[in-house]
Protein backbone atom coordinates (compact mmCIF):
# COMPACT_ATOMS: atom_id res chain seq x y z
CA UNK A 1 0.00 0.00 0.00
CA UNK A 2 2.42 2.34 0.96
CA UNK A 3 4.49 1.61 -2.49
CA UNK A 4 1.34 2.37 -4.67
CA UNK A 5 1.22 5.53 -2.36
CA UNK A 6 4.57 6.94 -3.09
CA UNK A 7 4.13 6.21 -7.06
CA UNK A 8 0.69 7.88 -7.02
CA UNK A 9 2.33 11.21 -5.24
CA UNK A 10 5.26 10.98 -8.00
CA UNK A 11 2.87 10.51 -10.57
CA UNK A 12 0.52 14.01 -9.52
CA UNK A 13 4.02 15.99 -9.03
CA UNK A 14 5.00 15.03 -13.01
CA UNK A 15 1.59 15.60 -13.98
CA UNK A 16 1.64 18.88 -12.12
CA UNK A 17 4.72 20.52 -13.81
CA UNK A 18 3.92 23.32 -15.68
CA UNK A 19 6.45 25.03 -18.69
CA UNK A 20 6.44 28.91 -18.34
CA UNK A 21 6.92 31.27 -20.63
CA UNK A 22 7.92 34.81 -20.65
CA UNK A 23 9.43 37.66 -22.31
CA UNK A 24 12.50 39.20 -21.05
CA UNK A 25 12.03 42.97 -21.38
CA UNK A 26 14.42 45.11 -23.05
CA UNK A 27 17.26 46.93 -21.49
CA UNK A 28 18.58 50.29 -22.78
CA UNK A 29 21.91 49.72 -24.45
CA UNK A 30 24.51 51.96 -22.71
CA UNK A 31 28.63 52.22 -22.83
CA UNK A 32 30.63 51.22 -20.12
CA UNK A 33 34.30 52.44 -19.42
CA UNK A 34 37.75 50.88 -18.08
CA UNK A 35 40.01 53.77 -17.41
CA UNK A 36 43.49 53.34 -16.21
CA UNK A 37 46.10 56.48 -15.66
CA UNK A 38 49.52 54.51 -14.07
CA UNK A 39 52.70 56.15 -13.06
CA UNK A 40 55.45 56.38 -15.90
CA UNK A 41 52.59 55.37 -19.05
CA UNK A 42 50.09 56.99 -21.17
CA UNK A 43 46.24 56.62 -20.24
CA UNK A 44 44.17 53.37 -21.76
CA UNK A 45 40.70 54.04 -21.69
CA UNK A 46 38.55 51.01 -23.39
CA UNK A 47 35.17 52.12 -24.65
CA UNK A 48 32.56 48.83 -25.23
CA UNK A 49 28.28 48.88 -25.77
CA UNK A 50 26.39 46.87 -22.81
CA UNK A 51 25.59 43.33 -24.05
CA UNK A 52 22.32 41.24 -22.84
CA UNK A 53 23.03 38.60 -20.55
CA UNK A 54 21.50 35.48 -23.02
CA UNK A 55 23.04 37.91 -26.25
CA UNK A 56 25.10 35.15 -28.33
CA UNK A 57 28.82 35.95 -27.35
CA UNK A 58 31.21 35.07 -30.86
CA UNK A 59 34.40 36.47 -32.25
CA UNK A 60 31.68 39.12 -34.25
CA UNK A 61 29.90 40.30 -31.10
CA UNK A 62 33.13 40.71 -29.00
CA UNK A 63 34.43 42.86 -31.45
CA UNK A 64 31.50 45.15 -31.77
CA UNK A 65 30.96 45.37 -28.39
CA UNK A 66 34.47 48.30 -29.06
CA UNK A 67 33.20 51.26 -29.50
CA UNK A 68 35.25 53.18 -32.04
CA UNK A 69 33.54 56.88 -32.54
CA UNK A 70 34.24 58.30 -28.82
CA UNK A 71 35.21 61.23 -28.02
CA UNK A 72 37.36 60.83 -25.18
CA UNK A 73 39.41 63.40 -23.08
CA UNK A 74 41.53 63.61 -19.96
CA UNK A 75 42.48 66.41 -17.78
CA UNK A 76 45.56 66.19 -15.90
CA UNK A 77 44.79 69.43 -13.64
CA UNK A 78 46.70 71.71 -16.11
CA UNK A 79 45.54 70.92 -19.57
CA UNK A 80 43.36 68.64 -21.56
CA UNK A 81 44.36 66.06 -23.93
CA UNK A 82 41.98 64.15 -26.44
CA UNK A 83 42.80 60.42 -27.06
CA UNK A 84 42.91 58.64 -30.51
CA UNK A 85 41.07 55.38 -31.23
CA UNK A 86 43.96 52.89 -31.04
CA UNK A 87 45.47 49.80 -29.60
CA UNK A 88 46.28 50.04 -25.56
CA UNK A 89 48.17 47.66 -23.44
CA UNK A 90 45.38 46.42 -20.97
CA UNK A 91 47.55 44.69 -18.73
CA UNK A 92 49.41 42.67 -21.05
CA UNK A 93 46.22 42.23 -23.63
CA UNK A 94 45.99 43.80 -26.58
CA UNK A 95 42.56 45.73 -27.05
CA UNK A 96 41.10 48.70 -29.09
CA UNK A 97 40.70 51.40 -26.80
CA UNK A 98 41.76 54.88 -26.54
CA UNK A 99 45.18 56.46 -25.29
CA UNK A 100 47.45 59.20 -26.36
CA UNK A 101 51.31 59.63 -28.00
CA UNK A 102 51.73 62.31 -26.25
CA UNK A 103 54.60 62.35 -23.71
CA UNK A 104 53.12 65.00 -21.66
CA UNK A 105 50.19 62.86 -20.39
CA UNK A 106 52.27 60.17 -18.86
CA UNK A 107 51.27 59.63 -15.63
CA UNK A 108 52.54 61.13 -12.83
CA UNK A 109 52.77 60.54 -9.12
CA UNK A 110 50.39 62.93 -7.31
CA UNK A 111 48.82 64.24 -10.33
CA UNK A 112 44.83 63.85 -9.68
CA UNK A 113 42.83 63.13 -13.17
CA UNK A 114 39.50 63.90 -14.74
CA UNK A 115 37.70 61.73 -17.54
CA UNK A 116 35.53 62.83 -19.74
CA UNK A 117 33.88 60.44 -22.38
CA UNK A 118 31.13 60.80 -25.17
CA UNK A 119 29.38 58.51 -27.16
CA UNK A 120 26.48 60.43 -29.68
CA UNK A 121 24.47 62.08 -27.11
CA UNK A 122 25.21 60.04 -23.91
CA UNK A 123 27.97 61.48 -22.16
CA UNK A 124 30.24 59.72 -18.36
CA UNK A 125 32.91 61.25 -16.26
CA UNK A 126 34.78 60.11 -13.64
CA UNK A 127 37.70 61.18 -11.30
CA UNK A 128 41.29 59.56 -10.52
CA UNK A 129 44.07 60.03 -8.58
CA UNK A 130 47.76 58.40 -8.96
CA UNK A 131 48.88 58.36 -5.31
CA UNK A 132 52.65 58.14 -4.49
CA UNK A 133 54.01 54.66 -3.81
CA UNK A 134 54.87 53.38 -0.93
CA UNK A 135 58.01 51.25 -1.45
CA UNK A 136 58.26 47.84 -0.20
CA UNK A 137 61.04 47.13 2.57
CA UNK A 138 62.64 43.87 1.18
CA UNK A 139 61.73 40.63 -0.95
CA UNK A 140 62.52 37.12 -0.05
CA UNK A 141 61.73 33.81 -1.34
CA UNK A 142 60.39 31.39 1.11
CA UNK A 143 60.41 27.02 -0.05
CA UNK A 144 58.14 25.24 2.11
CA UNK A 145 60.13 21.79 2.94
CA UNK A 146 57.04 19.57 2.88
CA UNK A 147 56.76 21.24 -1.07
CA UNK A 148 60.37 20.67 -1.49
CA UNK A 149 61.28 23.77 -4.34
CA UNK A 150 57.81 25.66 -4.19
CA UNK A 151 56.98 28.64 -2.59
CA UNK A 152 55.37 32.00 -1.61
CA UNK A 153 57.31 35.41 -1.92
CA UNK A 154 57.72 37.36 1.03
CA UNK A 155 57.81 40.78 1.91
CA UNK A 156 58.09 43.39 4.68
CA UNK A 157 56.31 46.79 4.23
CA UNK A 158 56.20 49.55 6.37
CA UNK A 159 52.62 51.50 6.55
CA UNK A 160 52.77 55.44 6.80
CA UNK A 161 50.91 56.18 10.00
CA UNK A 162 48.09 57.81 7.80
CA UNK A 163 44.34 56.46 7.98
CA UNK A 164 43.46 55.43 4.17
CA UNK A 165 46.52 54.36 2.37
CA UNK A 166 45.28 51.40 -0.12
CA UNK A 167 47.57 48.82 -1.82
CA UNK A 168 47.35 46.61 -5.00
CA UNK A 169 50.12 43.46 -5.68
CA UNK A 170 51.12 42.12 -9.05
CA UNK A 171 54.15 39.98 -9.76
CA UNK A 172 55.12 38.29 -13.14
CA UNK A 173 57.93 35.24 -13.84
CA UNK A 174 59.49 37.06 -16.61
CA UNK A 175 62.06 33.87 -16.87
CA UNK A 176 61.28 31.00 -19.59
CA UNK A 177 60.46 27.80 -19.20
CA UNK A 178 63.52 25.24 -19.38
CA UNK A 179 61.40 22.33 -20.41
CA UNK A 180 58.30 21.12 -22.45
CA UNK A 181 55.43 19.37 -20.60
CA UNK A 182 52.45 16.92 -21.33
CA UNK A 183 50.36 18.55 -24.35
CA UNK A 184 48.86 20.90 -25.10
CA UNK A 185 52.06 22.41 -23.20
CA UNK A 186 54.70 20.58 -25.27
CA UNK A 187 55.75 23.47 -26.59
CA UNK A 188 56.46 26.03 -24.02
CA UNK A 189 60.61 25.46 -23.95
CA UNK A 190 62.16 29.06 -24.24
CA UNK A 191 58.76 31.19 -23.65
CA UNK A 192 58.11 33.31 -20.90
CA UNK A 193 56.27 31.91 -18.10
CA UNK A 194 54.04 35.12 -17.74
CA UNK A 195 53.24 37.38 -20.40
CA UNK A 196 52.00 40.34 -18.01
CA UNK A 197 52.29 41.08 -13.98
CA UNK A 198 48.96 38.78 -12.25
CA UNK A 199 47.32 39.71 -9.35
CA UNK A 200 46.34 37.04 -7.09
CA UNK A 201 42.74 36.99 -5.54
CA UNK A 202 43.12 38.72 -2.47
CA UNK A 203 45.51 41.50 -4.13
CA UNK A 204 44.00 44.69 -2.76
CA UNK A 205 44.11 45.86 0.52
CA UNK A 206 43.37 49.18 2.58
CA UNK A 207 45.30 49.74 5.69
CA UNK A 208 42.91 49.87 8.84
CA UNK A 209 44.22 46.59 10.21
CA UNK A 210 47.91 47.96 9.87
CA UNK A 211 47.67 51.49 9.89
CA UNK A 212 51.25 52.78 10.64
CA UNK A 213 52.97 49.43 11.13
CA UNK A 214 55.69 47.34 10.19
CA UNK A 215 54.78 43.62 8.88
CA UNK A 216 55.64 40.76 6.86
CA UNK A 217 53.46 38.96 4.41
CA UNK A 218 53.37 36.45 2.45
CA UNK A 219 52.07 36.28 -1.74
CA UNK A 220 51.14 33.60 -3.45
CA UNK A 221 51.03 33.29 -7.70
CA UNK A 222 48.42 34.65 -9.54
CA UNK A 223 46.87 32.61 -12.12
CA UNK A 224 46.27 34.01 -15.77
CA UNK A 225 42.65 32.57 -16.83
CA UNK A 226 42.32 30.96 -19.86
CA UNK A 227 45.70 31.75 -20.51
CA UNK A 228 47.35 29.58 -17.47
CA UNK A 229 50.32 27.78 -18.09
CA UNK A 230 51.51 24.42 -17.61
CA UNK A 231 52.06 24.70 -13.96
CA UNK A 232 48.64 26.58 -12.85
CA UNK A 233 47.25 23.37 -12.57
CA UNK A 234 48.61 20.14 -10.30
CA UNK A 235 51.00 20.54 -6.89
CA UNK A 236 52.86 23.71 -8.54
CA UNK A 237 49.48 25.69 -8.43
CA UNK A 238 49.80 29.24 -6.34
CA UNK A 239 53.53 28.96 -5.85
CA UNK A 240 56.24 30.17 -6.92
CA UNK A 241 59.62 27.72 -7.58
CA UNK A 242 63.14 27.96 -7.04
CA UNK A 243 64.79 29.47 -9.82
CA UNK A 244 62.07 31.53 -10.88
CA UNK A 245 62.69 35.98 -11.73
CA UNK A 246 60.15 37.62 -10.67
CA UNK A 247 59.18 40.99 -11.16
CA UNK A 248 57.15 42.23 -8.43
CA UNK A 249 55.04 45.63 -9.12
CA UNK A 250 53.71 47.25 -6.06
CA UNK A 251 50.35 49.88 -6.58
CA UNK A 252 49.16 52.30 -4.11
CA UNK A 253 45.48 53.35 -5.21
CA UNK A 254 42.58 55.13 -3.99
CA UNK A 255 39.56 53.63 -1.48
CA UNK A 256 37.41 53.82 -4.12
CA UNK A 257 39.49 51.34 -6.43
CA UNK A 258 40.33 48.88 -3.34
CA UNK A 259 36.41 48.59 -3.46
CA UNK A 260 35.79 47.89 -6.88
CA UNK A 261 38.99 45.47 -7.14
CA UNK A 262 37.42 43.68 -3.42
CA UNK A 263 34.12 43.31 -4.77
CA UNK A 264 35.43 42.00 -8.25
CA UNK A 265 37.76 38.86 -6.61
CA UNK A 266 34.37 38.24 -4.37
CA UNK A 267 32.47 37.84 -7.73
CA UNK A 268 35.11 35.82 -9.63
CA UNK A 269 35.77 33.38 -6.66
CA UNK A 270 32.04 33.12 -6.14
CA UNK A 271 30.90 32.46 -9.78
CA UNK A 272 28.36 29.96 -10.41
CA UNK A 273 27.61 29.40 -6.60
CA UNK A 274 23.92 29.44 -5.88
CA UNK A 275 24.92 30.52 -2.48
CA UNK A 276 26.26 33.95 -4.25
CA UNK A 277 24.59 37.20 -3.61
CA UNK A 278 24.56 39.27 -7.02
CA UNK A 279 24.62 42.87 -7.14
CA UNK A 280 27.18 45.42 -9.37
CA UNK A 281 30.45 47.04 -8.71
CA UNK A 282 31.12 49.78 -6.53
CA UNK A 283 32.23 52.19 -9.74
CA UNK A 284 33.20 55.42 -9.96
CA UNK A 285 31.65 56.23 -13.40
CA UNK A 286 28.93 59.06 -13.34
CA UNK A 287 26.60 60.08 -15.82
CA UNK A 288 25.07 58.28 -18.93
CA UNK A 289 27.64 55.54 -18.86
CA UNK A 290 29.13 52.53 -16.33
CA UNK A 291 32.93 51.72 -15.33
CA UNK A 292 35.69 52.19 -13.13
CA UNK A 293 38.90 55.25 -13.75
CA UNK A 294 41.63 53.33 -11.68
CA UNK A 295 44.91 55.69 -10.38
CA UNK A 296 47.95 53.26 -9.69
CA UNK A 297 51.11 54.56 -8.28
CA UNK A 298 53.93 52.08 -9.00
CA UNK A 299 56.92 50.78 -7.71
CA UNK A 300 59.28 47.78 -9.24
CA UNK A 301 61.58 45.24 -7.96
CA UNK A 302 63.13 41.87 -9.19
CA UNK A 303 63.25 38.99 -6.97
CA UNK A 304 65.51 35.73 -7.65
CA UNK A 305 63.68 33.03 -5.86
CA UNK A 306 66.56 30.83 -4.73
Amino acid sequence: MKKFFYILCVLLLINCQKEIEFDLPDVEQTFVLEAVVESGLPPRVIVTNTQGYFDPLDSNSFLNMFVDNAMVELHDGDTTFELVYSFVNSNGVILPGYTSFDPEIIGQYGKNYTLHVQVGDKEAHAKAQIPHPVILDSLWFFAYEAYDSLGFIWAKFTDPDTVGNCYRWFAQRINSYTYNYDPPFDNVKGTMKDNRPLAPIGSSTDDKLFNGLSFDFAVPRGEDGILEGPDDQGPERGFYKRGDTVLVKSTTTTYPTYLYVRAMENQAVSNGSIFSSPGNLPYNVEGDGLGVFIGYGVSYDTLICE
